[in-house]
């Protein structure tokens, strides 16, 4: 008895001791609220901070479908860039959504991703944090010194919605928010676009290839529900963008009646839409990227993702003839995936994820020169 008392008490004494270290440590950092500093980059014009962190803004929520509106408060693409001299610096916050989903992990749906470079640099580097996902979650970066000219890119979670966030700094230290001044890239898409199936959200292929670019990001993916829909179409329409990259096809079936038509409609009108206010700004569309992966022998999905690419490169094909010379199409061969580079029928790993944002890249790297 006297052994389970002294044991109770030491458990005791431990977990206060712990409890009070927390506190401690975050009394003594200097905390700011990513919100109100209006420091979110990654997001369209329109969006304000009555939004929140949602990539959609509030007076679309009547226009849009729930699906879509539910998944653009999730914050893929999102990030925030900063400058500080703060030898470390924690950042907590909460969300709303499940942490995990079966096909990808807690640190992709629901964690953050930091990288860093030299303001003279154009190479993004990585750095781990030690993340804790309890109902508050908190990543701590530390041990990698003072560095007050590096620029610090902060990914928010890819499927899951911020409710709040702050980031906090060794006492004194100040933080300065970067924005950048660019003409961005949008786009429009998927699940695989969002950022299924990343183990963390750096990887996810729009911020990986946007680690690449000077420009801003603009992620509008929404999974399973990216359809070339007018409301979404007007928003980014809204963009003075450097290039619109439409990757919807993996949402775009041509099963049913007059199938193949209604993809061809739908490609037509998106880009007459686009037109309409930006006449000569690049547009690519891309195929399926697992259109046709080698030593996959599913033959009805790979029948299926064939099928609708062949009729959607029809479609770019001829709004091409038709004079359209800033219009591309990225074929499903320059993506390159194979059979080590999804996590199921057709979300990418990390593998794919790479490859996918280099055949962008490629591709963008021409167009913008």
């Amino acid at each position: 008895m006297f052994k389970k008392i002294k044991y109770w008490k030491e458990s005791l004494l431990g977990s206060l001791f712990c409890i009070s270290t927390l506190f401690l440590s975050a009394q003594e950092l200097d905390w700011r609220n990513v919100l109100q500093e209006g420091a979110l980059e990654g997001r369209v014009s329109e969006v304000n901070a009555d939004d929140g962190y949602a990539r959609l803004p509030l007076k679309l929520k009547d226009q849009v479908r729930k699906p879509v509106w539910d998944l653009g408060q999730n914050g893929a693409g999102v990030y925030v860039e900063f400058k500080t001299p703060s030898k470390s610096f924690t950042v907590r916050y909460k969300v709303s959504g499940s942490l995990n989903m079966p096909h990808m992990p807690t640190t992709g749906v629901s964690g953050l991703d930091l990288y860093a470079k030299e303001s003279n640099s154009q190479t993004w580097n990585w750095m781990h944090g030690k993340y804790s996902f309890k109902d508050t979650i908190s990543y701590v970066f530390e041990d990698f010194g003072s560095n007050p000219d590096f620029i610090y890119r902060l990914y928010l979670p890819l499927y899951n919605s911020v409710q709040w966030m702050e980031i906090g700094t060794d006492k004194g230290e100040k933080i300065e928010f970067i924005h950048q001044k660019t003409k961005p890239i949008v786009i429009y898409g998927t699940s695989i676009a969002q950022g299924a199936c990343a183990s963390r959200p750096g990887l996810g292929w729009t911020n990986w290839m946007g680690r690449n670019f000077n420009q801003e990001v603009i992620n509008l993916a929404f999974s399973g529900n990216g359809r070339l829909e007018q409301p979404i179409l007007d928003l980014i329409n809204k963009q003075d963008a450097s290039v619109f990259i439409l990757d919807c096809i993996p949402n775009l079936s041509i099963a049913g009646e007059n199938g193949e038509q209604k993809l061809i409609d739908l490609i037509d009108n998106a880009v007459k839409t686009i037109r309409t206010v930006h006449p000569n700004t690049p547009i690519i569309i891309a195929a399926h990227s697992s259109s046709e992966v080698p030593a996959v022998y599913n033959l009805k999905t790979n029948a299926d993702y064939q099928s609708r690419s062949k009729v959607a490169e029809k479609a770019v094909k001829s709004l091409q003839q038709k004079g359209d010379q800033n219009l591309y199409w990225l074929t499903e061969k320059e993506i390159g995936l194979d059979n080590n580079s999804t996590v199921d029928y057709a979300h990418p790993n990390d593998f794919g994820m790479e490859k996918i944002a280099t055949a962008y890249s490629k591709l963008l790297k021409r167009i913008l020169k």
